[in-house]
């Protein structure tokens, strides 16, 4: 299976149509893009492309999130067009250097901006809490007058969106602007992203994958040209390319946000043994918390009888621990992959830190089912053999990606008969039931472990998701944050030789080797039981009072 596909005409064609829609003033020179090797940093070519102004890198550096940027917007500091003038120019430079975005439509989202602008100017009121905001939509969401695609060239004639999907709608009545698409792998079923749109590197270090599949919304928030963008997430696909790119996340319990809407563009009935559920990508916890208030307020369940309704718990926690302190447990590892060496030290620093608060009662939590939770994800994924992507890939002659070739080679993807359909569900409610008796057990109240088994990882090498994947078959939600470390080869060494606990563990240690993996951000994830989603965001802003963490 060749890593570079050759792709059919109407991918390459769509490629140029993209392409063709950079601005010709930001277009980057090729001595100046080839000043970024393999491997290197590329955080700062926005300051040295000489394009944008110093109020225009402040504006958008990740530093100022969501939060800040809708609070200068209201107090008039800076209008919406001078927003998303400043996020078009970042988002340009990066897609040229990241391979980021799909579908560009700039001309569509400053005219959305003058509007708004327009609007306060003349009634000095917002059009809602997101007034201003420019948000990115990873490429198979709905949005009014665009395609989108599954990851596959021969979507581009087949999904076309007539309306905003309901999620979309909300923010947009909330007042943002919509103004890219982002990249996607695939068939959306990597933790990297790579399709006939492109391959998508990560800003810290290019050598290194975004993650997937929402990997050009993280690529594009960490390099400073998106300050919120929109994922979904059914193996771990917000989680990812979070933890990869040092940014942060919560994926929510399934039935609680809208989905996407979109026939071919998400599961469909019948082949929703797993749920796929949507989630923003932040610069902040306070944006997460920001996006789940706007959208909860719209009550999306008065109008999608599937959602549950259930809004958006503000009050405070009582936690469990002994004099109300927050019981934690760790998980250190799954027992199927041991962590890479960075991974085990940004989570043994984290513990050490919050240890020494006194704040929290901290126990070790043992993997008990985790390995179960996994296999049974791979065998529920694709019910039909992997039939109905491949279908799509040969729709135009397009070749199956490497990573789509090996996840639908996995042991567990068969076709099932509707009867071992419906016995495999049986066993599926049966491992949950499990596996919920056994967390009430530990009496936490979130678990703290790896989000990966190691940092973003070489390119086209992520073959492990069982870190994040196990909670999508639990249905637990989870948040990934950045701990403030980064990979240094001076302090995660290659271990010495051990006996591999897996075939996936093997591979994790074939492709660990210190120098590759510099300035990768180390990222982990904290998880709590089904519908417990505010528990896991008020947690995280406790825990968020010691970070950054220092190398």
């Amino acid at each position: 299976m060749s890593l570079n596909p050759i792709w059919p005409q109407v991918a390459l064609n769509a490629v140029v149509e993209r392409e063709a829609c950079i601005p010709d003033n930001l277009r980057l020179s090729p001595e100046f893009i080839a000043k970024y090797p393999a491997g290197s940093n590329v955080l700062n070519a926005a300051a040295e492309s000489g394009f944008m102004s110093d109020k225009e890198l402040k504006l958008t550096d990740p530093s100022n999130d969501a939060t800040s940027i809708i609070a200068a917007i209201k107090a008039r500091d800076v209008s919406a067009v001078e927003v998303l003038t400043a996020f078009i120019k970042r988002a340009t430079i990066g897609h040229q250097l990241l391979c980021c975005l799909t579908q560009i439509f700039f001309d569509e989202g400053l005219a959305r901006a003058k509007e708004l602008d327009d609007y306060y100017l003349k009634t000095g009121q917002l059009v809602g809490p997101l007034h201003g905001l420019p948000i990115s939509i990873k490429d198979h969401m709905g949005v009014k007058g665009k395609r989108a695609t599954g990851g596959f060239s021969g979507d581009l004639d087949k999904l076309f969106s007539t309306e905003h999907a309901h999620l979309n709608q909300i923010l947009w009545d909330a007042g943002c602007v919509f103004y890219c698409k982002t990249n996607l792998p695939q068939m959306i079923m990597h933790l990297e992203t790579h399709s006939f749109w492109g391959q998508t590197l990560n800003p810290h270090n290019t050598q290194l994958t975004s993650g997937g599949s929402s990997g050009g919304c993280g690529a594009l928030i960490a390099f400073g040209g998106s300050p919120l963008g929109l994922g979904t997430d059914i193996g771990g696909s917000l989680r990812s390319p979070s933890s990869n790119c040092g940014i942060f996340t919560l994926k929510p319990t399934t039935g609680r946000l809208p989905g996407n809407g979109l026939r071919g563009g998400s599961v469909v009935p019948g082949a929703d043994a797993i749920v796929a559920t949507s989630g923003p990508l932040t610069r902040s916890s306070r944006d997460i918390d920001l996006f789940f208030n706007v959208v909860f307020a719209a009550q999306p369940w008065l109008q999608n009888m599937a959602l549950v309704p259930l809004p958006w718990k503000r009050e405070p926690m009582k936690w469990s621990g002994t004099g109300g302190k927050i019981r934690l447990g760790v998980m250190w590892n799954d027992l199927v992959v041991l962590p890479q060496p960075p991974i085990r030290r940004a989570l043994q620093a984290m513990v050490d830190v919050l240890k020494e608060t006194g704040n929290y009662e901290i126990i070790d939590y043992e993997p008990t089912y985790h390995k179960d939770l996994v296999l049974m994800a791979q065998k529920l994924y694709f019910v039909d053999g992997g039939a109905s992507g491949r279908a799509r890939a040969a729709a135009t002659g397009e070749p199956l990606c490497h990573l789509s070739e090996w996840v639908l080679s996995l042991p567990g993807v068969k076709d099932h008969t509707m009867h071992e359909l419906w016995e495999l569900l049986l066993e599926r409610d049966a491992l949950r039931a499990k596996y919920y008796a056994y967390w009430n057990s530990q009496r936490i109240d979130v678990l703290l472990c790896p989000a990966h088994h190691g940092p973003a990882q070489p390119l086209q090498t992520t073959k492990y998701w069982g870190y994040t994947s196990a909670f999508n078959c639990a249905d637990f939600p989870a948040a990934v944050f950045p701990t403030g470390l980064t990979a240094d080869p001076m302090l995660d060494l290659k271990e010495e030789p051990r006996q591999s606990w897996s075939e996936a563990d093997a591979h994790s240690i074939a492709t660990y080797e210190p120098n590759l993996f510099k300035n990768a951000p180390l990222s982990l994830q904290l998880v709590s039981k089904r519908h417990a989603d505010e528990t896991v965001l008020q947690a995280l802003q406790e825990i968020e009072e010691v970070l950054p963490l220092r190398n």
